[in-house]
């Protein structure tokens, strides 16, 4: 692991760039490679923004929201951390750092922060644990800005179930399930705040409850945007995400009510003097960052990144079903894993995810409420670190397979570790295949392009190919096929396989001759069959394998032979 830190501009940067991150006692000083926050659309007013994720993660407040925030000439960092960890004076957060095409990890010293702006629509997501609420309840009352934003039509029992009442109680308030009609306030310059927002017809929010310190701005019965002070500091309350959209525009990332939070956030920061400093401050990029995470740990060349305020079924998840589903492909695919390692962003509420493949190291991000949700592209991202298989006879790695090869190994794998958990491989069931190509024999492996649909008609009819051959040969087979690719291409790592290659390659791992197969299927190849080739000193001539074109079978999931590499036949 190659670590170092940059110490510039009074923050401290540990850089790591694989593995476990943990602080150096050797600091380099350089100066900080980071982008500044831009101020094309207003003047920068010195005032750090902190957009808090780590109580749910949702695409657009992650990527539309703070730049409408830096228009109003705000600084604005969003975070994934628990709020105690980020809000500690002289603590440090995780980020990635700008080295062009390669951005590592590291630690990054808080700065000053003139407002906290948190959101939770979905009342299962994650907690605001007592520490992130007495970190909070402080910076306030220190003379920071609260905004906190609710969402969603709540069920009844939304209220006592949903985590920012939490935290909203400790300001005495409280979202509620109850919705309430919404018309322009009598008195715009009582409730300036409010004056931007451009009411949709019938327009209705969640109803806030609040107690006499707040001061309702907006809602005809009961407030769904309200304020207070607290100590020095002051808390506007936001009843629902959708209200940041009022803007007469629509929906989508550009109907964004700017003035009306650029107004809400003069408000709350007040009562604070701007962070001011330097602008090279962590942003938003094409992961899930800005700051990551505060925890991990590293199951093989995975490391995960999770918050403290994950619930224990996550931990649980973390600390035993990750390494059980690791030592299950390992049973299937013994494997020399990649040194690049992958990145696993454990993020707050429900809802999809994100990839990072442009720059380096990887990062997946899992936004998921559900155990077999996470271990499935735990899977994916695990089969993808394994992707060469087991070394050669040599110790080596050679050949690179053709693009499908990829994101099929590590679908062929997730897949059977769905099998293996709920019984359904889902959507990598290789009998799905069938809507592409259904006499199995119309699709051309060789003719498929790797952009758009190809890339799902290529995965699917791998995956029957290969539980074809788990049907007839057993699990082994796949593990002996690696290990001859690596074997006869060693010495040549950077040779681009032919389809021909492939299968040459696959027969001799079957000890039959997949040639007529490969043709019965649809794939064009240079010649009719395998004829004779050589295989570690030996001449091969093999028999025509005789497989039907029927739905492939389930899923093999005992462990392949103790002895991969011994000939089939």
């Amino acid at each position: 692991m190659t670590r170092h830190a940059i110490a510039t501009h009074g923050f401290m940067l540990l850089i790591c760039t694989m593995g476990t991150i943990a602080m150096a006692d050797e600091r380099v000083t350089a100066p900080y490679q980071g982008d500044e926050q831009p101020t094309d659309a207003a003047p920068d007013n010195g005032v750090n923004i902190l957009l808090d994720h780590a109580h749910q993660f949702l695409f657009f407040t992650a990527w539309d929201v703070p730049p409408a925030i830096r228009s109003g000439g705000f600084r604005v960092v969003s975070s994934q951390a628990t709020l105690d960890t980020v809000l500690a004076p002289g603590g440090a957060s995780r980020v990635r750092i700008t080295q062009g095409d390669h951005r590592p990890f590291g630690w990054w010293e808080n700065p000053t922060y003139n407002a906290v702006v948190t959101y939770q629509v979905d009342p299962n997501a994650q907690p605001y644990l007592p520490g992130e609420i007495a970190a909070v309840r402080a910076f306030v009352e220190a003379g920071g800005g609260l905004v906190m934003i609710g969402g969603g039509r709540r069920a009844e029992d939304a209220a006592e179930r949903w985590p920012i009442n939490d935290l909203a109680a400790e300001f005495g308030a409280m979202f509620t399930h109850r919705r309430t009609s919404v018309s322009a306030p009598a008195d715009a310059s009582r409730h300036g705040i409010a004056t931007p927002l451009i009411l949709p017809d019938g327009a209705e929010a969640g109803a806030i409850q609040v107690d006499d310190d707040w001061e309702p701005l907006l809602g005809d019965d009961g407030p769904v945007l309200a304020r207070r002070e607290y100590g020095q500091g002051r808390v506007l309350a936001i009843s629902d995400l959708d209200m940041l959209k009022w803007s007469g525009t629509g929906d989508g990332g550009d109907a964004i009510n700017r003035a009306f939070l650029a107004l809400a956030l003069q408000w709350v920061t007040a009562n604070s003097e701007p962070a001011g400093g330097d602008r090279r401050l962590p942003r938003e990029a094409w992961g899930g960052g800005a700051i990551y995470p505060e925890l991990e740990a590293s199951v093989g060349k995975v490391t995960v990144f999770y918050a403290r305020n994950q619930p224990e079924w996550m931990l649980d998840v973390i600390r035993d079903d990750m390494p059980e589903v690791k030592r299950k492909i390992e049973s299937w695919l013994p494997s020399a894993p990649s040194e690049e390692g992958m990145h696993l962003i454990l993020s707050a509420g429900a809802g999809g995810g994100w990839a990072v493949n442009i720059y380096t190291p990887k990062e997946v991000g899992i936004i998921a409420l559900d155990r077999e949700a996470i271990l499935s592209i735990f899977a994916h991202e695990l089969a993808h670190t394994m992707d060469d298989g087991p070394p050669g006879a040599g110790g080596k790695i050679g050949g690179r397979m053709p693009w499908p090869y990829s994101e099929a190994h590590a679908g062929w794998f997730q897949g059977k570790i769905e099998a293996l958990r709920t019984g359904e491989r889902g959507g990598h069931d290789p009998n799905a295949t069938v809507k592409d190509d259904p006499d199995h024999h119309t699709v051309d492996l060789t003719t498929l392009e790797n952009r758009g649909p190809d890339n799902g008609i290529a995965w699917r009819k791998l995956w029957w190919i290969w539980q074809k051959l788990d049907d007839q040969y057993g699990p082994t087979w796949y593990a002996r096929w690696l290990w001859v690719k690596n074997t006869r291409w060693g010495d040549t790592p950077d040779k681009a396989l032919t389809w021909d290659d492939v299968v040459e390659d696959m027969s001799i791992a079957v000890g039959e001759d997949l040639y007529p197969f490969f043709r019965d299927i649809g794939t064009t190849l240079g010649r009719e069959r395998l004829g004779e080739v050589e295989f570690l000193g030996d001449r091969l001539s093999l028999p025509a394998a005789v497989i039907e074109l029927t739905d492939a079978g389930d899923a093999r999931l005992e462990p392949i032979d103790d002895d991969y590499r011994r000939p089939w036949r």
